[in-house]
């Protein structure tokens, strides 16, 4: 290769190199601040996860999902009866709606549409109502003729935890 064409063709190749790494260190600096911090805690019977996370159009706003986490093929008969969410000892939601999970628990209906995944709460959440507070959910349900009840913290999770 001559020298006349060697000098544009490496700072092409520098250039372009430089291009992907900043677009990429971008998008990668982008979700991490779209994920983290976020609060999330499970029941112990494992049927049930709460999860606030940041809304995509304002990051210091934050909005909660509950999924049902336990067996799939119980979701057609397990109902929400209650879903109750405490910052320490205040009240922020408490809800006593009849939910079917299985509207809510992803796949497709039979009509071939998307089902959600999870049931959201809480839309509009500031940062600081969650940073530093005790946040618990309380999630009364039953399974055809059984009443359970579920009650869980949530946890900040960062980056590294």
């Amino acid at each position: 290769m001559s020298s006349s064409f060697k000098y544009p063709l490496i700072f092409t190749a520098t250039f372009l190199l430089a291009f992907c790494l900043i677009f990429f260190s971008y998008q990668l600096i982008h979700h991490v601040r779209l994920e983290y911090p976020n609060w999330q805690g499970e029941s112990k019977d494992q049927n049930w996860e709460a999860v606030f996370t940041k809304n995509e159009d304002a990051l210091n706003e934050y909005s909660g999902n509950l999924y049902w986490i336990g067996d799939t093929a119980e979701a057609d008969i397990t109902y929400v009866e209650s879903l109750i969410v405490k910052k320490d000892d205040e009240v922020l939601l408490s809800s006593d709606t009849e939910i079917p999970m299985r509207d809510y628990s992803g796949g497709t209906s039979r009509d071939g549409s998307a089902k959600e995944k999870s049931v959201s709460f809480l839309e509009r959440l500031d940062e600081h109502e969650l940073k530093g507070h005790d946040i618990t959910i309380e999630v009364k349900w039953k399974q055809g003729d059984h009443y359970a009840a579920s009650h869980f913290t949530l946890n900040e999770k960062t980056l590294f935890d």
